[in-house]
């Protein structure tokens, strides 16, 4: 197996150009990007809200439509992994840290200053703040990465096309283009977006982990800076060690144990809030999100501010739709065996399922804090931030050290499985294969996993997580637009195939 030299150093050049731009000149490069983020939010929130509607109506044709039991390999393919490690890949690759930290606080933001002009703190504020928290972790948010994943999937296990890539999957809509020009494009975007996608995610998952571990071992801010570099030691360690043993020993089991703690956690916060109430409460939610399924789908505030919707609606499909690649190509990995319809309940459903509880358990236990005026979790976030939030709320719960200990640990092992994940991505878009069943040397994983750590440390010695953040999410505009035609060569695929099989099949029953 060869380096794709034209993708591997393409790739290494726009991150470096990109590391050095934000090293040179931060405050200019985060003005800037803010800027255009906020024309594209505003101005292109209905393109992100159409490319979400194309993934949902997409995943459910391949769940009810004449494709759904075509299976990743031909009839005969057998699966790799079992269902729980299958799904537990998928559920932790695009989860990371996020859902710890949104499932404790996205609903007080959201009670606090919501959609549809609800007055602030409100009963209906909760009650719409928690259906809002379902939707944008539920069915829409995983239908973006069901038709990349199928995409790819179909193109190197049924079509047996050897490069693994954001422009293959699109080969049957571009054709020779894919190999020019074009394709290349495509694939710098894409592999960009499967690494810096991780790092996004570290914004999120690094402060709340720091200030964790300064409560745990009552470290002063003064060594914070070192702190952060151990944590990105371990982190490499952890991470290194798993990606050097691939898919079926690291992979597979880091993201199973991290399922298990992560459940085990969220069920105890569950019983703190209460096992009835929650029920209670779940029901409610979910009712909500059916009757206002589609008012959400489609809202696009156009008589008001339209600030929630591009802060958070838009915001998390850029966020989600970076991610898309690296989605794609892992899932499509991890799938050989699997029918089209499976592939899309466990995304679309099963992934969702595991977000809801997650808003559910989180979410509810931090609203009866609100309410019940133990711990003013929506003054704290407008005064002291996201981090210093959800310290208050473990610090409520019984044994808070212990509860700490198990949140750290939490980020931590997720942020080392999307990083597993976005490492062996990069390796296998930037090498050539000589076989469908070729994987991606180790030396590579291990490289893409290294720089990842690389651009991280960076990032922390000058401050510049949130300009990387905006710069990752604007990659999603491309992207959305990237969707449609992921799709329609989707299609296009399955019935030139499946279509002509279906018409020698009629003609030889004649």
């Amino acid at each position: 197996m060869k380096i794709d030299k034209k993708r591997f150093f393409s790739i290494l050049g726009v991150i470096l150009i990109t590391l050095v731009l934000v090293v040179v000149n931060l405050e200019k490069v985060q003005s800037s990007v803010d800027a255009i983020y906020y024309y594209i939010s505003h101005n292109f929130s209905w393109l992100f809200i159409l490319a979400n509607i194309a993934a949902l109506l997409f995943s459910a044709f391949m769940i009810f439509g004449p494709y759904a039991k075509v299976k990743l390999g031909g009839e005969k393919a057998q699966k790799e992994y079992s269902n729980f490690s299958w799904i537990s890949m998928i559920f932790t690759t695009s989860c990371s840290a996020g859902l710890i930290v949104f499932g404790f606080i996205e609903s007080i933001i959201y009670a606090a200053s919501g959609p549809f002009q609800v007055e602030s703190l409100s009963i209906e504020a909760y009650e719409t703040a928690q259906m809002y928290s379902h939707y944008h972790w539920g069915i829409n948010a995983w239908a973006l990465y069901v038709p990349i994943t199928i995409a790819i999937g179909y193109m190197i296990y049924n079509r047996k096309e050897k490069d693994i890539s954001m422009s293959m999957a699109c080969k049957p809509v571009l054709k020779e283009k894919q190999k020019g020009f074009i394709g290349v494009v495509m694939d710098i975007i894409g592999t960009f977006g499967a690494i810096v996608a991780p790092v996004t995610s570290m914004g999120l998952g690094m402060p709340l982990l720091t200030i964790l571990l300064q409560n745990i071992f009552n470290i002063s801010n003064q060594y914070v800076p070192a702190l952060q570099i151990g944590i990105l030691v371990l982190w490499v360690l952890l991470f290194g060690t798993s990606v050097y043993f691939g898919l079926k020993k690291g992979i597979k089991n880091l993201s199973n144990a991290n399922v298990i703690m992560a459940f085990a956690f969220m069920i105890f916060v569950g019983l703190l809030a209460g096992g009835f109430t929650l029920f209670k409460a779940e029901i409610n939610t979910l009712g909500m999100y059916i009757s206002n399924f589609v008012r959400m789908v489609t809202y696009t505030d156009p008589y008001g501010s339209g600030d929630f919707v591009s802060s958070w609606t838009v915001w998390y499909w850029a966020w989600l739709i970076v991610y898309m690649p690296l989605m794609g190509i892992f899932n499509a990995r991890i799938s050989k065996g699997r029918s089209l319809r499976e592939i899309t309940i466990a995304q679309v459903l099963g992934c969702s399922v595991g977000c809801w509880i997650a808003m559910m358990t989180l979410g509810n236990y931090a609203i009866s804090l609100q309410q019940s005026g133990a711990v003013d979790i929506a003054n704290i976030l407008a005064t002291q931030g996201q981090p210093q939030a959800i310290l208050a709320i473990i610090g409520s719960m019984p044994f808070p050290k212990i509860m700490m200990i198990i949140v750290a640990i939490l980020c931590f092992v997720f942020m080392a499985t999307t990083v597993d994940s976005s490492s062996f991505v990069a390796a296998e878009a930037t090498m050539k294969h000589n076989s469908t069943d070729d994987v991606s040397p180790r030396w590579s994983r291990i490289l893409w996993a290294s720089i990842s750590c690389l651009i991280t440390f960076v990032l922390l010695q000058i401050g510049g997580f949130n300009a990387v953040q905006v710069l990752a999410i604007l990659i999603g505009f491309p992207l959305a637009i990237l969707m449609f035609i992921v799709i329609a060569s989707a299609l296009k695929a399955l019935k030139e195939d499946y279509g002509k099989k279906e018409r020698l099949k009629k003609a030889s029953e004649e």
